[in-house]
């Protein structure tokens, strides 16, 4: 009878868990909801959970059980961003970092699900605004790891960076460097995983016309390559005031092994928000608005949503449909969801 009790138990868990589908975590601004959103990766299910102090940057721990992201912990002071972590669900929401006179940024899990990567600004005495330099040009910028399970954090590298994440073996991070007004732009740059050897992938075309920025590194779920976004404006005059001028967005995915970039397929007017790989590494995701090139970009409210783009085919699925603005987003296997699933269900 307990060998029957046991082959039914399992029978149902396998039944329910190939239910359990691949999830996108994602900003979005609905209506007057500003939140982190949840959804299955055929655009379906969509669940808010988080709209309190304007979350932002989600990501998932690799065994899909929690999610990172940042929040203003003053309603009224956007510099003051720091890291919370939830669970998939929502539920039992925690700070990570401390209040301190900066933000923390850009988080991400490591592959081992211990640790916390990201990006920390942080105002000191001699940051007084001067002129044609900003606050955020003359604090301290780092990049640094938390221990998820101490609190105890470790400054790896001294730099201004955007979206670092970890290799899939854990082994090199990729970030984005911080764009100087007035200077070349962002390009994307590797270093070891304990901040040491920072170095260029590849360097940014010598073009006068354009300010070209390279952003939103995402590694292969394989390791051998590294998605990534770039933006190309060019400055102008419109009425006696300076404008940088959209010129063209472009996808592109790095190979390391062979050292060849290969552009995907989208449209260069579909101004991008976000990007991430899905199924494995055989499509991406992302958040995009067609615009006007050539014309500047506007203040007004644009009409993000998301994507997916097969690369084998080229083919564009449209996975978000309405009037507000999705943004950031990280996507995560049905394998991860499942073991997630079974887990839980192992512990109860």
């Amino acid at each position: 009878m307990r060998r029957l009790i046991v082959s039914f138990f399992c029978f149902m868990l396998l039944f329910f868990t190939n239910f359990v589908s691949a999830k996108i975590v994602f900003k979005s601004i609905r209506g007057d909801v500003k939140g982190i959103f949840v959804m299955d990766d055929d655009g379906s299910n969509v669940k808010l959970l988080t709209d309190e102090l304007k979350p932002c940057a989600a990501s998932w721990a690799p065994n899909g059980k929690q999610i990172v992201f940042e929040r203003w912990i003053n309603p009224v002071d956007s510099k003051s961003q720091h890291l919370f972590l939830m669970n998939a669900d929502g539920t039992n929401i925690r700070q990570l970092t401390e209040p301190h006179d900066g933000s923390d940024k850009h988080p991400s899990f490591s592959p081992d699900g211990k640790s916390i990567l990201f990006t920390r600004f942080e105002i000191t005495n001699n940051s007084r605004p001067v002129l044609s330099k900003s606050l955020w040009e003359i604090g301290n910028h780092s990049i640094c790891v938390m221990d998820i399970e101490t609190g105890k954090i470790k400054k790896i590298a001294n730099l201004g960076a955007n979206n670092p994440v970890w290799s899939p073996n854990g082994r090199q991070i990729v970030f984005s460097n911080r764009a100087v007004v007035g200077k070349s732009g962002s390009n994307i740059w590797m270093m070891d995983a304990d901040g040491n050897n920072p170095r260029e992938l590849f360097p940014l075309p010598s073009n006068g016309q354009s300010n070209i920025n390279r952003v939103y590194p995402r590694w292969s779920p394989n390791g051998r390559q590294i998605l990534y976004l770039q933006l190309e404006n060019k400055f102008a005059k419109i009425k006696g005031v300076g404008h940088f001028v959209p010129h063209a967005y472009r996808y592109f995915i790095y190979d390391l092994n062979k050292k060849q970039v290969h552009q995907l397929e989208i449209p260069k007017n579909w101004r991008p928000a976000g990007i991430d790989w899905m199924d494995n590494g055989k499509s991406v995701i992302f958040s995009a608005v067609k615009i006007k090139l050539g014309k500047p970009f506007g203040r007004t409210q644009h009409r993000y949503n998301i994507y997916k783009y097969h690369i084998a085919t080229g083919k564009l699925t449209r996975l978000t449909k309405h009037s507000g603005q999705d943004y950031s987003l990280n996507w995560i296997s049905d394998h991860a969801s499942k073991m997630s699933f079974s887990s839980s269900q192992h512990n109860e």
